[in-house]
């Protein structure tokens, strides 16, 4: 009897680490596959809104897919002044729906931008996985003059053009000082790039990158949020991570259009990821 509990209790044993160990992996990858031909994103959105007139931001992400998927996430990155302020992740399995929602409350006159990528991951088959992806982004100019809250999108009148100017002009500095210095210390001829922050990579939704079809396009930015994900997302969970300042990612299309660069700095440690383009 005593033979046959020790038996069960190591099979439970191994039964607990597996799927213990298949949920971390799941939960630390984020894989490319085909773009499925059926399924597809019915509502996608981020957004930063402000609250009963500030300072209260919430900053959400919602998807909802048209069927269920073996592998639901989705993933938010939000940046102030071009500034890393915070992260969203979320995964879930056999399910349509995602929402991320995250409060946060802002005291001094800023840009925020976030750009979120949803994914999918379609099982057709036992040997047959296909994915769904899409990205969107939002953008918020919060100010903060004398004691009065003021907030929009995209500037509509003299007031809000001064503003934006302003704070364009503080965002696009801090990030053109922080990327010359990763260029130069990384050694990257920059004349041979065609290059834009993280946050403009949405525009590649809609449109195809340079010499290259829709088709391509979306497996190599699904590629290039895989590589993200791996190596830039998943390390901002970490604690000491999110405590230092770093900047938002670059990213650096070549030229000859057989790859691209991601360069950034994470604590204290100057990354360059290189993407192959087939």
């Amino acid at each position: 009897m005593h033979k046959y509990l020790v038996i069960s209790f190591f099979i439970i044993s191994l039964l607990f680490v597996f799927f213990l160990f298949k949920s971390k992996l799941v939960t630390t990858t984020m894989q490319y596959f085909p773009i499925d031909e059926e399924a597809m994103f019915e509502d996608a959105k981020t957004e930063i809104s402000v609250v009963d007139q500030g300072p209260k931001i919430e900053w959400t992400t919602h998807s909802v897919s048209s069927e269920d998927s073996y592998l639901r996430q989705d993933v938010s990155l939000l940046y102030e002044n071009g500034k890393f302020k915070g992260v969203q992740n979320k995964w879930e399995q056999n399910q349509r729906q995602l929402s991320l929602t995250q409060p946060f409350e802002q005291r001094h006159s800023s840009l925020l931008q976030s750009i979120s990528f949803h994914h999918g991951e379609i099982h057709r088959t036992n040997d047959q996985i296909n994915s769904i992806q899409q990205m969107t982004s939002a953008q918020l100019y919060f100010i903060h003059d004398n004691q009065t809250i003021y907030f929009f999108d995209f500037p509509s009148n003299s007031f809000e053009k001064k503003w934006a100017k302003k704070l364009d002009e503080i965002t696009d500095q801090q990030l053109q000082f922080h990327w010359n210095n990763l260029i130069n210390h990384l050694n990257i001829e920059e004349e041979n790039y065609d290059s834009i922050p993280l946050t403009a990579l949405v525009q590649y939704e809609q449109k195809a990158l340079p010499g290259r079809t829709m088709d391509e396009t979306k497996k190599i930015i699904g590629q290039l949020w895989e590589g993200l994900y791996k190596n830039y997302i998943i390390l901002l969970g970490e604690k000491e991570i999110q405590q230092s300042t770093h900047y938002m990612p670059l990213i650096m299309f070549h030229k000859n259009n057989d790859h691209l660069l991601v360069i950034f700095e994470l604590n204290g440690e100057k990354q360059k990821l290189i993407q192959k383009i087939s």
